[in-house]
């Protein structure tokens, strides 16, 4: 049976007995457990259908402290088929001053850095993509972001076959996103295996570089590759892919940054769903960032009708809280 924190403190109080020093077995557990900071729950605004006010306005209301701030090479109104945000460059004072008041509410604000299919910044002749990155690690130093996710491949790229090009100009945001006051946390999907995530990162080498853990996006690991699309919905292959998620904290530790999190469908292992499956293992989970000394941030990513959105950010942040404590 697998405890959430409240009943794991309360079993704790229940069988604490006496030490020499007149202290309690279970108070010094308690005490010990590591904490997460009082802003550590966070929404992001990739929601489709809303604007970015809108979906700033909804998060705020919901009682976040914590925002993420997506698409930073979008539109500040709703757009159809696309996540709303805006382009540093194309605001006028007005818009920009509005932004900063509406992230005011906010104690910590993210933002994950763009990935469309047209912009591979990690090719070898991408340097006018890799320029259009580095335009966004202005615009997350606008908002004020204490971390921005990037997607170390983008979409329709090749991170192996362009891997030490993607560690050059890593390593390069690094340091302009010290010297913007944050740091980067490359999403987990590629490298798609422990061993090669580990050693991208060991080759990248900068202190302002760490990993975002998105509980979603390793169902093409190498070590989830045994498990047939028939069987991602049984009892062992769930295990499978919840043991990997916290391999990657232990073996991170440190480097990791920032976390996304969702739920995944049992069935086809899609993912950025509202936590109604139970797939992800999240007292699990958060006890291994416990271990870990995880001191970022977990940001919700979950998909849906717009209209929906507000009630899957309630439910989520209610059953999340009830766990950090």
């Amino acid at each position: 049976m697998t405890l959430d924190r409240r009943s794991f403190l309360a079993a704790l109080a229940g069988a604490a007995c006496s030490t020499p020093q007149g202290e309690t077995v279970g108070q010094e557990v308690a005490e010990n457990l590591h904490p997460f900071a009082p802003d550590a729950l966070g929404a992001n605004t990739a929601i489709t259908g809303w604007g970015f006010f809108e979906a700033v306005a909804q998060i705020a209301d919901l009682g976040y402290r914590t925002i993420e701030v997506q698409n930073l090479d979008g539109r500040l109104e709703a757009t159809d088929g696309a996540f709303p945000g805006f382009r540093l460059d194309e605001l006028n004072e007005e818009e920009k001053e509005r932004i900063q008041d509406a992230l005011k509410p906010f104690d910590q604000v993210t933002a994950h850095l763009p990935y469309p299919p047209e912009m591979n910044y990690i090719a070898p002749d991408g340097e006018e993509a890799a320029a259009a990155l580095e335009r966004a690690l202005d615009a997350a130093a606008f908002v004020g972001a204490k971390a921005a996710v990037l997607h170390p491949q983008p979409s329709g790229a090749d991170l192996m076959a362009n891997w030490s090009v993607a560690v050059e100009r890593i390593r390069r945001w690094g340091a302009m996103a010290a010297d913007r006051g944050f740091n980067l946390a490359c999403e987990t999907s590629m490298p798609a295996s422990v061993p090669d995530l580990l050693r991208f990162h060991d080759e990248i080498d900068h202190p302002n570089v760490g990993v975002t853990l998105d509980v979603g996006h390793q169902a093409r690991f190498a070590e989830l590759a045994h498990i047939p699309e028939a069987d991602y919905a049984t009892p062992e292959a769930i295990k499978a892919y919840n043991d990997l998620n916290i391999r990657i904290v232990h073996e991170l530790g440190e480097r990791l940054t920032h976390l996304h999190i969702h739920d995944i469908e049992p069935s086809t292992w899609a993912e950025h769903k509202p936590l109604i499956h139970g797939f992800i293992d999240y007292p699990a989970l958060i006890s291994a960032l416990r271990d870990v000394r995880y001191e970022g941030a977990l940001v919700f990513e979950i998909g849906g009708a717009p209209e929906e959105m507000p009630g899957y950010l309630r439910e989520g942040k209610s059953k999340l809280d009830a766990l950090l404590g």
